[in-house]
């Protein structure tokens, strides 16, 4: 849940997430450091992770007071670069013991060659708000753990509503792969997330068609910043963004709760002249 927050000299952008213990400063307004204050006033006894969406000017305030840069992505702000500022409150919660492991992942795709082929689209198709019981199924079935409720179709169907987009392939009439993207209207940009194939249903490229069916969307709407935040420990999923010519964006420590637990997430994102 995101709530306004603001006094006579700053305002704030906060959302509340306590299913996975951070609170997420998406914008702000006004002095540094009466922003840093009313962040310091509104943060819960609960919160573990506090994650800042930081412009460039701001970071040596922000380091300057506790915070450490562990990502970033080209044009986030209506075409202005944003940086993930954190700071943790537990310490357990800021130590990765799989942190090496990913890097090697991450070193080892960079140094792959990317490969450009063609890519049929026509079997992927836009979900509608009939889809969303099976689509909750299918969210059920492969994710133990998630950091939103997929697993429930009236939430799928509300964030329809507002404005995400959901593209699926189906086979014999059953939908086997899905990703979306939800929009910021805001910032002009939009994160490509909620990825998953069935089992049966691997290995056959899916997830390149549909992110490309996604990125065809998003830039008929003229939506210019894409980017994703991705498990660091999904080698495919981070492979398909950086064969689909993302860049690697940074990672994020323990940031949610995700597959079967609390997980690093790799930031990807895709430059406006791509």
């Amino acid at each position: 849940m995101i709530t306004e927050i603001k006094n006579s000299d700053a305002s704030i952008s906060l959302y509340s997430d306590s299913f996975n213990k951070r609170i997420r400063i998406d914008d702000y307004a006004g002095n540094t450091q009466a922003v840093l204050a009313l962040i310091t006033e509104s943060t819960p006894g609960w919160a573990e992770k506090l994650i800042i969406k930081s412009r460039e000017a701001d970071i040596l305030f922000f380091q300057s007071n506790g915070f450490t840069q562990e990502a970033f992505i080209q044009g986030y702000f209506n075409g202005v670069d944003m940086f993930f500022l954190t700071r943790y409150f537990s310490e357990a919660r800021g130590f990765s013991p799989a942190q090496a492991e990913a890097q090697q992942i991450v070193e080892k795709i960079v140094s792959e060659e990317r490969l450009v082929t063609d890519h049929d689209l026509k079997i992927v198709s836009l979900a509608t708000r009939e889809d969303a019981d099976e689509l909750s199924r299918l969210f059920a079935s492969i994710f133990k753990v998630y950091p939103t409720p997929l697993d429930d179709s009236n939430h799928i169907r509300k964030t329809m509503e507002e404005g995400t987009i959901y593209v699926v392939i189906r086979e014999d009439n059953k939908i086997v792969s899905v990703a979306s993207a939800e929009i910021n209207q805001m910032f002009n940009n939009a994160e490509l997330t909620d990825c998953a194939t069935l089992p049966e249903a691997q290995g056959k490229g899916y997830m390149k068609k549909l992110l490309l069916k996604l990125e065809e969307v998003l830039r008929a709407r003229e939506i210019n910043c894409l980017y994703t935040i991705a498990r660091s420990q999904s080698y495919s999923m981070n492979k398909a963004f950086y064969q689909l010519g993302y860049v690697f964006g940074g990672s994020m420590i323990n940031n949610c709760y995700i597959y079967s637990g609390l997980e690093d997430m790799n930031v990807w994102y895709k430059p406006a002249r791509s």
